[in-house]
């Protein structure tokens, strides 16, 4: 018992050692084993088949969606009366004590008109009947000038015309009567102020586009006008605008300070 105790602190350092080495001598079988085994699974990888890679399917809705936000962005008004960078609009306190925004008013004067829609004012002959005697037959037409200013200059009016007669207040002359001359079946005419030839069958009408008028709104007073032509004024928020031109597309208004804008439909 004397050497135990002498020899203790030895002996636990020699089975500590022991220890040590039976470990290590552990681990360099398990290296190896380890090594061994990834160098199988390699030579299984390496001589395996290797399976196409199939692409991604981007054909689903959710794809889509994101392609078309992509290549078609909103347009970006910024002079829109709801865009309150450039246009700020006025914070009011409400009867509860409450600041909230007032609303934007919509656009005033000439900027605040819209063209609605457009109306064709036409030149309108039709043959009516035969008069005059059987050797000089004069021929019955009925004109109406929708484009004229008075309201009495629009209404159809029947004008007499000879074959070959022209005078300064006629509007066209008769160029030739096909068929009959009791009952022709058509007519060549020609109008004199643009020397413009034109056929005119029986029970046919001959129409031409000689202006517009035009349907306007006016969102700041809640106002329609419809049917407005050249030379006519409309108020616009107190102020009298005077219609100079009317196109098919697009108007141009007059202000009081001889300011002219367009307003396109």
């Amino acid at each position: 018992m004397e050497f135990i105790k002498k020899q203790y602190e030895k002996l636990v350092l020699g089975f500590v050692l022991l220890a040590v080495a039976g470990l290590a001598i552990s681990l360099v079988f398990s290296v190896s084993q380890v090594r061994s085994d990834l160098e199988n699974a390699l030579q299984q990888l390496a001589g395996a088949k290797q399976k196409p890679l199939v692409p991604e399917n981007l054909e689903t809705n959710l794809t889509q969606t994101y392609l078309k936000k992509v290549t078609q962005r909103p347009q970006i008004v910024l002079a829109a009366q709801d865009h309150y960078t450039f246009n700020p609009i006025t914070w009011t306190r409400a009867s509860s004590g409450r600041l909230e925004p007032s609303k934007p008013r919509p656009n005033t004067g000439a900027s605040g008109l819209t063209f609605v829609a457009a109306h064709d004012l036409v030149l309108e002959i039709a043959f009516e009947q035969v008069a005059g005697t059987p050797e000089a037959p004069r021929y019955q037409f009925s004109v109406r000038r929708d484009y004229e200013k008075s309201a009495n200059a629009r209404r159809a009016v029947v004008e007499s015309v000879a074959v070959g007669s022209e005078n300064k207040d006629q509007l066209f002359r008769v160029v030739e009567a096909q068929g009959p001359k009791e009952s022709p079946t058509q007519f060549i005419c020609e109008l004199i102020a643009t020397r413009e030839t034109f056929q005119l069958a029986k029970g046919k009408s001959f129409r031409r586009t000689q202006g517009y008028s035009a349907d306007l709104r006016y969102e700041a007073d809640r106002r329609d006008f419809p049917q407005k032509r050249v030379g006519e004024s409309i108020t616009l928020s107190g102020a009298v605008y005077k219609i100079v031109a009317i196109e098919k597309d697009e108007l141009v208004v007059s202000a009081p300070n001889s300011v002219r804008t367009t307003v396109a439909r």
